[in-house]
């Protein structure tokens, strides 16, 4: 299809396509920066895995670390462990009943 020749139908089929996977979905609505374009998406391990919020962070801190804040990244990861360590029990009663 041309942009010359394109016909409204071919217009809003283009327009509003919607991505038809998750993954899809969340590659199309990256905002900014390509630090978390891997061959693992955070996202997908997030949700597969189950985590809880803290150890969501550990997650994406840990995997961008070297596209973007080096060891500040890390230590925001470990900022996060040290909280689940410390809060062990409730977070897994609620997260992981």
């Amino acid at each position: 299809m041309s942009i010359d020749n394109a016909t409204p139908a071919d217009w809003n089929r283009v327009m509003w396509q919607q991505p038809t996977t998750l993954k899809d979905y969340i590659k199309s609505k990256q905002v900014g920066g390509n630090h978390y374009k891997g061959s693992i998406e955070p996202w997908e391990a997030m949700l597969a895995w189950g985590l809880d919020p803290w150890a969501c962070n550990v997650l994406k801190y840990v995997q961008r670390h070297r596209k973007k804040n080096g060891k500040e990244d890390l230590e925001k990861a470990k900022h996060y462990l040290e909280f689940m360590i410390e809060h062990y029990d409730t977070v897994g009663e609620k997260y992981y009943k």
